[in-house]
């Protein structure tokens, strides 16, 4: 019994002595192991383009030291991201514009896919090859190349017409596709592609429109364009703003908010202005509501 008795005793001890050794510094070394050690929580976007990628890398490596780890995906067609983002292989994506969304969730039949900021506009232009040096030059069988999909191609049909190539029926609406030609004067070609083709058909094409986003990754310069369709960026129709979209689940997670504020800044404007030599024009204001803007395009479209 004695030595039962003992061992308790002695047992009781040492478990006091360990008690008093936690309140007296351990838990506060664990606490900053724990703070040091702590792994940088991971996120994904997916993006087209090399400059549009360079942008994110310059955000992610930002992030670094608010405990993001942000992956920049680089996908090489439109089509890709947004199947990326709705099966839970991407958390945001930034390629898009709300229209292009809009199309997407109404030919899928239902996306949870939201934007939750604005980006950049960029601008449609019209690139010719090297002996047509201005739209009055253009010949007669002309081929040009547009994008294949509706709610980027409207901006090349409308460019078109706004330089005298072809007339569009006045029914067209918003989005004219190449169905509404009505009128072709010179007879021109227009073959459809993938956008993210297009700047490199220049020359097997003889005209090229393409968005600024893309024009900078093909070494194009926007001041070698023929035409360029807006100069007032800040007043252009929202959905023909690029946006940063998420899936709803993910809207009010408090890290996707610090990755679009950290893109949202100046840093990022000033490289926006440094790599896209003016083809791509920041965009976002402390008014901006695209989720609204979103729910409207879908409504109306």
């Amino acid at each position: 019994m004695n030595i039962k008795k003992s061992l308790k005793l002695s047992l009781a001890f040492t478990s006091a002595l360990l008690l008093t050794a936690c309140g007296n510094g351990i838990s506060e070394d664990a606490s900053s192991s724990e703070t040091t050690t702590e792994e940088p929580r991971e996120y994904s976007v997916g993006v087209v383009g090399d400059v549009t990628a360079e942008i994110w890398e310059d955000v992610a490596t930002r992030l670094e030291d608010h405990g993001i780890d942000l992956e920049v995906v680089t996908f090489s067609e439109y089509s890709q991201p947004n199947r990326a983002l709705e099966n839970g292989e991407l958390d945001l994506n930034a390629f898009q514009h709300i229209a292009f969304l809009s199309a997407y969730a109404k030919d899928l039949g239902e996306s949870k896919i939201t934007p939750i900021a604005y980006t950049i506009v960029s601008p449609m232009y019209i690139f010719a090859v090297p002996e047509i040096t201005d739209v009055d030059a253009i010949p007669e069988g002309a081929t040009v190349a547009v994008s294949n999909s509706a709610t980027n191609a409207e901006r090349a049909f409308l460019g078109l017409q706004d330089i005298g190539l072809i007339k569009l029926d006045e029914d067209a609406g918003f989005a004219p596709t190449k169905g509404d030609v009505v009128e072709n004067t010179k007879n021109i070609e227009i073959i459809e592609m993938d956008p993210s083709q297009i700047a490199r058909s220049l020359g097997d094409a003889d005209l090229i429109t393409i968005g600024g986003d893309m024009l900078m990754d093909a070494g194009l310069n926007p001041e070698d364009a023929i035409y360029v369709d807006t100069d007032d960026a800040a007043n252009i129709d929202p959905v023909k703003k690029n946006i940063i979209a998420t899936t709803e689940d993910k809207v009010d997670n408090p890290d996707i908010q610090a990755i679009v504020e950290a893109y949202q800044s100046e840093e990022t404007k000033a490289k926006i202005e440094e790599i896209s030599g003016g083809s791509s024009i920041p965009i976002w204001s402390d008014s901006d509501n695209p989720e609204a803007d979103y729910e409207k395009e879908l409504a109306e479209s």
